[in-house]
């Protein structure tokens, strides 16, 4: 997923998304665990998304903070 549609959501949107990828990210860890996965740069690719749903909550929040 890329940032510029990462930025067009709202955070409720961007709170369940990180819930998803965090989801997805603890069954792909489990299935590598386990010798099932294939694919090992998925993971990589989920906790890229996640940290850029993290920075772009953490953005917003200091900027509601800096505003008030």
């Amino acid at each position: 997923m890329d940032l510029t549609d990462l930025k067009d959501k709202s955070s409720k949107e961007l709170k369940e998304l990180l819930l998803e990828k965090r989801r997805e990210l603890r069954e792909l860890c489990f299935k590598v665990g386990e010798k099932q996965l294939k694919n090992v740069k998925s993971i990589k690719i989920i906790k890229k998304t996640a940290a850029r749903i993290l920075t772009l909550l953490n953005n917003r929040r200091e900027e509601t903070i800096i505003s008030n």
